[in-house]
């Protein structure tokens, strides 16, 4: 189910045989990931990515003996080819519903391990861009990404532990047969290693913010370094200059000359240049 109205939504569901406590929690988006087994239903609300993997969506699964219905906002078409793979499966899982909605999802979770590899070249982009031109990258728009990369790991966290806690002891319960246990056992698992590829992604990505940050203090202290270095080169200049500006009687007598010209305004200058200029590079200053 996709779009719609509440009420019509409503009237449907109940018309399948669902509960209205659970019509009600089915249409109520925003909320935390979980999963709730029992024998005669499953409530799970879990995400799907879109093509472009830039964003997840929120999904709810409501899974019975009867039926299995997926309500969500968004395009339709981001689920065909979920239902193509389902289709080919529906008929040997009938016997089983559990086990069909876990196979659900699985195909839910995939297009999220599928955005991940999307994630996966963007920080590979990321990561060349900051080593050829970090100045070209916004700080701020760079912290934003890695925040929502954060958010996202840290919803799936969550839904990990609820799934790690709806599935513990899934075999002890009355009317789970064994390929439901098992199908949920490795959804389970599935659940677990995305949560660690996200946890991995969001270090990467703190390690990108650390790198951006050194890279553009790097650059800034190398122009410090360069304004220093023309600072002391010019600073025995502003000396003389001022030195030999002053008008005292004695000194501007002294200035009258042509050869004090020559002197004063053009060998001591460039010899002074010269000398700390060659003093830096030796200390390895510039």
């Amino acid at each position: 189910m996709v779009g719609g109205s509440e009420v019509g939504r409503a009237k449907f569901l109940g018309e399948l045989g669902f509960d209205p406590a659970d019509i009600v929690w089915g249409q109520r988006f925003g909320q935390v990931g979980s999963l709730v087994i029992s024998p005669q239903r499953l409530l799970a609300v879990s995400w799907l990515a879109e093509r472009s993997g830039r964003s997840f969506i929120e999904v709810h699964i409501l899974g019975s003996k009867k039926c299995i219905l997926t309500l969500w906002n968004g395009d339709p078409s981001v689920l065909d080819e979920i239902h193509k793979h389902f289709a080919e499966r529906a008929a040997k899982l009938e016997e089983s519903p559990l086990a069909a909605a876990a196979i659900l999802l699985q195909f839910l979770l995939s297009t999220l391990h599928s955005a991940i590899s999307e994630i996966d070249g963007r920080i590979w982009e990321l990561r060349t861009q900051i080593q050829r031109e970090p100045q070209s990258i916004e700080f701020s728009s760079l912290a934003e990404k890695l925040q929502r990369l954060q958010a996202v790991w840290l919803d799936v966290d969550r839904y990990s532990s609820a799934v790690r806690t709806g599935i513990i002891g899934i075999e002890a319960l009355q009317g789970i047969d064994q390929r439901a246990a098992t199908e949920l056992n490795d959804y389970a698992e599935q659940v677990e290693h995305l949560e660690q590829r996200l946890q991995e992604r969001t270090h990467w990505g703190a390690d990108i913010v650390n790198g951006y940050a050194t890279a553009i203090a790097q650059r800034q202290a190398e122009q410090i370094n360069r304004l220093t270095a023309v600072s002391i080169i010019f600073l025995p200049i502003t000396f003389i200059t001022g030195f030999f500006g002053m008008n005292f009687g004695w000194l501007t007598a002294l200035e009258g000359s042509k050869t004090a010209f020559i002197g004063l305004g053009l060998v001591i200058p460039t010899l002074t240049v010269v000398g700390t200029a060659l003093w830096l590079r030796r200390r390895r200053l510039m």
